[in-house]
């Protein structure tokens, strides 16, 4: 992962909307999604791009949150390790696709976790995505099974 990410946990959802739309306007920086987190209303809002960038957006969301209920945290990470792209890239985060985030985020795995339930703990699973070969092969193998 080349790219700097940036972290926004806003308190409340209006205020994470305005927050990310303050960020993706202030500065050149792709939006990787919305995580709701449990608990206190709190959404992490995740931007990546260059590491001025990032800082930009961040501040900028950071000052449309005092607008609202708040921000708990803004962390820049300038150079995530590679070790923590499928901790980032989680099907939890809204609005992530990793099969369409593939090329442009420079993905290749992900993080699924189990729907939330109460009784027992979330369980999660580190997922490789299928090389765009072998996703080929494989609607070319279901193709000709049709027929």
């Amino acid at each position: 992962m080349r790219q700097a990410l940036g972290l926004i946990e806003a308190i409340g959802l209006a205020t994470a909307i305005e927050a990310t739309d303050a960020a993706v306007k202030s500065a050149n920086v792709e939006l990787l999604g919305l995580e709701p987190c449990k608990g206190d209303g709190m959404h992490t809002i995740k931007v990546v791009g260059d590491v001025g960038a990032v800082k930009a957006a961040c501040e900028a969301a950071s000052v449309a949150c005092a607008k609202g209920r708040g921000v708990f945290s803004v962390k820049v990470i300038a150079r995530p390790a590679d070790g923590l792209a499928p901790m980032i890239y989680n099907n939890q985060t809204l609005g992530f696709d990793p099969e369409r985030d593939r090329d442009r985020m420079e993905v290749d795995t992900y993080w699924e976790f189990g729907k939330y339930d109460q009784k027992k703990p979330t369980r999660a699973v580190m997922k490789t995505l299928k090389t765009v070969s072998e996703a080929e092969e494989s609607e070319v193998q279901e193709d000709s099974t049709e027929e």
